[in-house]
């Protein structure tokens, strides 16, 4: 366990490895399957962009990217270990030859210790499956799967396009060809009480994922559920609700997973819902120190 109350993936990775290892994040400018050829539609929380990591700023290519990546983490955190991180809509939605020649050349350009793909349930072909386990040879494989909630009336809701039940038999397909699945979810999505909210959390960890991705929705401007919002607003979970929430949720997941996240950031300028309260450092910073004062941790009411 951390120094702190949950288990960061830098205390992870350096019990693990010894050394912390950061991410370089590439976009491929792939879509996914619930976009139409032009680009529109999509789950109802996702941006225009479909996620992509600001640090690439206006890089195109593939290899301009990471050499963009690399260099920002090296000067920013002096970085030495690198994860090659192929995120933005769904990275595995593409043919098997277009993901190799995508992959292949970017794991030669630099020393990457692991590649971590972020995708769908629904996107793991038995053919991408054999390349992931081709890779993994090479470099550990972590495949992050956007699971968000384990409700089927949410899922429909939002548009997703697919249900629990495919969420749950990709992690345990994964697991089982020795690859590494961790879980995305949104906490505070329209309609949901905390309750199933902590229920989804309760039942993913039920499932052999590797590690957790969290935070709470955030309406943004250029998504269909922003349009929503600005035609009539609705309520959202607040920044200190989530604190709330999170520092409750956070004693119900075991306590040897790694959080690679807990809290996310979203361009002002596109943030319609919740208000921005709390910075990402004050947010961690008031998160240690209620669950300190409580005497709670990370998997102490598993």
């Amino acid at each position: 366990m951390s120094e702190l109350p949950w288990l960061t993936h830098k205390a992870w990775a350096t019990a693990r490895y010894g050394h912390p290892v950061f991410r370089v994040p590439v976009d491929p400018g792939w879509s996914c399957p619930n976009r139409d050829a032009e680009g529109r539609g999509g789950c109802t929380f996702c941006a225009e962009d479909g996620g992509r990591a600001r640090q690439l700023g206006e890089a195109a290519g593939a290899a301009q990217q990471v050499h963009r990546a690399v260099a920002f983490a090296r000067e920013r955190y002096a970085a030495k270990h690198l994860q090659l991180y192929v995120q933005a809509y769904t990275a595995t939605y593409a043919d098997v030859e277009s993901l190799k020649g995508l992959v292949e050349p970017l794991l030669d350009m630099e020393p990457f210790h692991s590649l971590s793909l972020g995708t769908r349930p629904d996107c793991l072909s038995n053919g991408i499956l054999e390349l992931l386990q081709d890779w993994n040879r090479r470099v550990e494989v972590w495949v992050e799967l956007g699971v968000q909630t384990t409700h089927d009336a949410t899922l429909r809701r939002i548009r997703r396009g697919h249900d629990w039940a495919r969420s749950e038999a990709a992690v345990r397909r994964l697991e089982a060809c020795g690859l590494r699945p961790a879980a995305h979810l949104i906490f505070g999505l329209p309609g949901e009480s905390e309750a199933e909210m902590l229920e989804s959390l309760y039942r993913v960890c039920q499932t052999p994922v590797h590690g957790l991705k969290l935070h709470n929705l955030h309406v943004l401007r250029n998504s269909p559920l922003g349009g929503q919002w600005l035609a009539e607003p609705f309520e959202v979970m607040s920044d200190e609700g989530y604190l709330e929430f999170l520092a409750n949720a956070l004693r119900r997941i075991p306590k040897h997973l790694p959080l690679f996240r807990v809290f996310t950031d979203s361009p002002p300028d596109q943030r319609l819902a919740p208000p921005q309260t709390l910075k990402k450092g004050r947010f961690l910073h008031l998160l240690e120190k209620r669950m300190r004062e409580r005497g709670w941790r990370q998997g102490d009411d598993v």
